[in-house]
């Protein structure tokens, strides 16, 4: 598989989502509203954030790359 480099907000995204997760505060189907508030993201790049985080969650937090066919999200 081939693979690239995740981009700044990718990263950053990931690493609080999963936090969010280990938290337990929410359903991660429910996630998109805190990824808007708290890392100031509008509806579209949150939902396009989360989509990418469920396709290559690691419950390690490795996320420094991913495979290079998903999108990159800046």
């Amino acid at each position: 598989m081939e693979t690239r480099k995740t981009t700044e907000l990718e990263q950053e995204a990931f690493e609080y989502l999963n936090d969010l997760r280990e938290s337990g505060i929410t359903n991660m189907f429910g996630a998109r509203p805190y990824l808007m508030e708290d890392l100031n993201l509008d509806k579209n790049k949150a939902g396009k954030l989360l989509s990418t985080w469920m396709k290559v969650f690691n419950p390690e937090g490795d996320y420094e790359y991913i495979d290079a066919n998903i999108e990159i999200i800046k």
